[in-house]
């Protein structure tokens, strides 16, 4: 595998555009992510060796080898460097986890623009300020013109690893080195579990659910990918509401023609369903053709699989 070759599959695998021109090594460097809003919420750093990838809106990280055979002395050089790197990952993590608290401290159950924006103009939610999470977080997470957040706690088992962030046009900011894999944020509980990608689908499930007189778990899974690490980690039923995601553009082979929201709904083998138009989600679906449409496919996954 060259290095270019190494550099597109590590984007692509995390949903970040392959940064263009001359790359400076074992330096970060930013670059896009192919959600809405993701301009400048990718990082990449490679060297001779491997390429790491990471988005700062889904938390997600990869790390492509170019070689896939190594010496003797390469192999002890790159365990000590993995080890290196795991210590490094530790402090970051434990680092991210207290300012999480502190954030989540400073912020007020408020409304948000961005509830209203998505269909939920009466709905409250954690929010807190530029200027808090600026001066608790770092300059890094307000974009510009940004002026308060939701502030959506992401949690691993019951211990808090870090906060997704909202701002009022939809752009989402997590912390730098916050631990993400396997972790989600309740919106409802409940003895049967649905998971879904993002915090406005959660609400649209969620509301779709009670409508439907059911009083369902509904967890936010932060990314498609992280969906099978939490889904695995349930015991009790659960559903999977999927985006329906295109295929990736830059490697479309890379989910098998499908779209990375069914294709990691599939790895997690449990009951999905995805709304009927690709580059959907729920939410944009409650918003295009109302609450009742969403209940229509979710009451069809729970009929279909019924045990």
């Amino acid at each position: 595998m060259t290095l270019e070759e190494a550099i597109v599959e590590a984007c692509s695998s995390v949903g970040v555009v392959p940064p263009k021109g001359r790359i400076t090594m074992r330096r970060w460097v930013q670059a896009d992510t192919t959600a809405k809003n993701g301009k400048g919420d990718g990082r990449l750093i490679c060297d001779e060796d491997r390429v790491t990838c990471v988005n700062w809106q889904t938390g997600d990280k990869a790390t492509v080898w170019v070689k896939s055979e190594f010496t003797p002395a390469e192999k002890k050089r790159f365990a000590e460097r993995r080890a290196r790197d795991r210590r490094d990952d530790r402090e970051r993590a434990a680092r991210a986890a207290s300012i999480a608290a502190l954030i989540i401290r400073a912020a007020k159950f408020d409304t948000h623009g961005y509830l209203a924006a998505k269909g939920f103009p009466s709905g409250k939610a954690l929010v807190a300020s530029a200027e808090i999470i600026g001066a608790l977080g770092g300059e890094y997470l307000v974009p510009a013109g940004g002026r308060s957040a939701i502030v959506v706690p992401a949690q691993i088992g019951k211990r808090i690893s870090s906060v997704q962030l909202i701002w009022e046009d939809g752009t989402k900011k997590f912390l730098f080195g916050g631990e993400m894999s396997g972790a989600f944020h309740t919106v409802a509980s409940g003895r049967v579990t649905w998971i879904c990608e993002g915090y406005a689908t959660a609400l649209t499930v969620c509301a779709a659910l009670r409508g439907l007189n059911r009083h369902d778990a509904v967890l936010v899974g932060f990314s498609a990918s992280n969906i099978v690490k939490v889904a695995r980690a349930i015991s009790g039923r659960c559903f999977i509401a999927a985006d329906h995601d295109a295929p990736p553009k830059v490697k479309p082979e890379q989910f098998g023609g499908l779209g990375a929201g069914e294709y990691f709904a599939r790895q997690a083998e449990r009951p999905y369903t995805i709304p009927p138009e690709m580059g959907d989600d729920f939410n944009d679906m409650h918003q295009s053709e109302g609450i009742f449409a969403v209940q229509r496919v979710l009451s069809k996954l729970i009929r279909e699989a019924r045990p």
